[in-house]
């Protein structure tokens, strides 16, 4: 009776996996990065630079929202993700941009990015933006923040996962250069602190 049970059981379950569509194959699943680096980085480099990111954020799904509809509702597209989860990628763009090859020509900081919101959002069918928004403290003397700011960058997009993926390149590189201009800006503070 009990095999008779577990039997029926199984055949039932292969029955409805039958019927969900199976619209997502490996080989159909789309991975994406933010490309190759663009821009310098137009302020001292740094001796280090770290993302963290909010445990929402620390998976390689893409994320959307509907704002016209559901605004705090998170999805994900099916069909394509990133190449690891966005704090990881971020972080790799600006070491290549902002660390120095030559640690002793670095200002002796380290960057600190906390990721606060990476999505695409859509504020109908084919008209998105990527929104882009974290707080950077700059780590000097003891690992103390010696300085710190937010920072919201946004980016227009279309109507899919491939029209964020653009979007979101320019919106790293847009935050990229806020960076620069806050740490070459922070750099002639800290030189007047240190004379008074």
């Amino acid at each position: 009776m009990g095999m008779m049970r577990g039997l029926c059981g199984l055949t039932l379950a292969l029955l409805l996996a039958g019927c969900v569509p199976n619209t997502v194959r490996q080989g159909d699943m789309a991975t994406f990065d933010f490309g190759d680096p663009l821009g310098g980085w137009p302020a001292p480099a740094l001796r280090g630079v770290t993302v963290a990111a909010p445990s929402w954020l620390g998976t390689a799904a893409m994320q959307y929202r509907l704002d016209g509809s559901e605004p705090s509702r998170r999805r994900a597209f099916a069909d394509s993700r990133w190449a690891a989860p966005p704090a990881e990628l971020l972080e790799q763009a600006l070491r290549r941009r902002a660390l120095a090859t030559d640690a002793g020509a670095a200002l002796p900081c380290r960057l600190r990015v906390d990721l606060d919101e990476f999505v695409q959002a859509f504020d109908a069918a084919q008209s998105s933006r990527i929104v882009l928004a974290v707080r950077a403290s700059l780590l000097c003397r003891d690992e103390q923040p010696a300085a710190s700011r937010s920072f919201v960058v946004e980016r227009p997009a279309g109507g899919d996962a491939r029209s964020g993926v653009a979007a979101a390149s320019l919106a790293v590189q847009d935050l990229s250069a806020k960076l620069a201009g806050w740490v070459a800006a922070e750099k002639s503070a800290l030189a007047t602190r240190r004379k008074e």
